[in-house]
This record gives structure tokens, sequence and C-alpha cells, in this order.
């Protein structure tokens, strides 16, 4: 069955790494093996984020550890900064970049973060279904507040009351980066590659720099768009 988003990692000796991502039909969450049993370090109070709002009684493991798990069980991810090539498949299009193991990582574990059940990853769902691989800062903000706007926009067609800005995604990118910081942790064992924890903190500074610069940032895009629109008639 063809993967709706497939990550190939090649590095200089000619090893690829497939990882192949599925997603439920509904609600465009990852699939994964009802029998699947994580290991333990996916158990939801291993490492559990400061912030999380979930029950163990409800919950045994943490959503966005359990896909990981399910993702990446027995693969050699390597050192941080080995090359690799990046090679993105998705059902629309291709993407190929050549860049290092902990940016490769980096752009799928955000992903995966998107597609799991997580409270305070479910709301970047829609725009993981317009996943661009390996964003930068500048893309990210865009697709962010774009995505963000666009949701409140049609929420404010039933609610009129809303507002129309950007404060919520202040405080989701806030609970983003506890997340990441937080989840470090559990990639920490003696024996494991240090890409995996590498990725995590780039995706952490990513989001750091989002929310801690998005209105700095959102001041420079706006002169994009006064040009876009030209002189005033």
């Amino acid at each position: 069955m063809q993967p709706d988003i497939h990550y190939q990692l090649t590095d200089t000796d000619g090893q690829v790494t497939h990882i192949k991502l599925h997603q439920e039909p509904e609600s465009h969450g990852l699939a994964v093996d009802p029998d699947f049993v994580p290991p333990d370090w996916a158990l939801l109070e291993h490492c559990q984020c400061s912030h999380c709002p979930l029950s163990r009684d409800e919950h045994r493991y943490c959503p966005i550890a359990r896909n990981l798990a399910w993702l990446l069980p027995d693969h050699q991810l390597g050192r941080s900064f080995d090359p690799i090539h990046l090679r993105v498949t998705t059902r629309e299009r291709e993407y190929r970049l050549d860049t290092t193991a902990q940016r490769a990582l980096s752009s799928l574990f955000g992903l995966v973060c998107a597609l799991s059940d997580c409270p305070h990853t479910r709301f970047l769902r829609p725009m993981a279904l317009f996943h661009l691989p390996v964003s930068t800062e500048t893309e990210t903000l865009t697709r962010a507040a774009g995505f963000f706007l666009l949701r409140r926009y049609l929420a404010k067609r039933d609610n009129p009351d809303l507002p129309l800005n950007l404060e919520d995604m202040d405080r989701a990118y806030r609970n983003l980066g506890e997340l990441n910081r937080c989840f470090v942790g559990r990639f920490r064992h003696p024996d494991g590659s240090d890409a995996p924890i590498n990725a995590m903190i780039l995706l952490h500074v990513l989001t750091k720099e989002v929310n801690g610069e998005l209105h700095e940032q959102l001041d420079d895009l706006a002169g994009l768009f006064r040009q876009a629109a030209g002189p005033a008639p």
C-alpha cells in the first residue's frame, strides 16, 4: 500500500533508511497497528511533559512517543551532523535535499507531532496535510500564521465575536516549546544516537524563534505584502 508520506534518508555509504507514514482516512492522524506494543520509553509517565494534560489512568502511552516508536523501531540514525540526502515523497510531489541527519529527523519529528493525538500539537494537523519538509524559520512562520488565521476565520463565521488575531497562536507555540524541551529526555540513553536528541532540540529552537520573534517577523513580512499591493490608486 502506497504511503501518504515517505521519508528516505541516504547516508554517504549509500545506506537508505525508509520511513513510511500512513494516515487514517477520517482523522488524518498517523495510522499505527493496534497490536503494536511500544517500548517503555514511550510510556506516558516516562519523562512526561510538565504541562501534559493527559491522565495516566486513561493513556498508557504518550501519543507522540508511541508514534515515533512505531516509525523508528530499529533504525540506526547515525550522528547529528552526518550528511544525508533526503528524499520525501507525498501523493502529490517529491522533495529532494542534501542536509544533515538532525535536520531531516527534526522535520520528520515535527510532522509526527502534528499527526499525533497530543492536545498540544493537534492544532497543527491541517498544516501537516500540506507538509513542507525541512522548512525554514520564515516558511514555518508564514505557514503557521496563515493556517492559524484561516482556522480562526472559519470559526468566526459561526461565532462573530471571535477576535481575528494571533494571541492564541502565541500561547499554542509556548506550549509547543515546553513540549519539545521536555521530550528530549525520552531520547537520552547511553547507547543511543545523538541525532534524535539534537533533532528535537532543533525543533525546540525553531518553535522558540517563531514564538519569540513573531511580531518582529510579521513586520518584515508586511513589507512584502505592501509591495505586492502596488501603489495606492
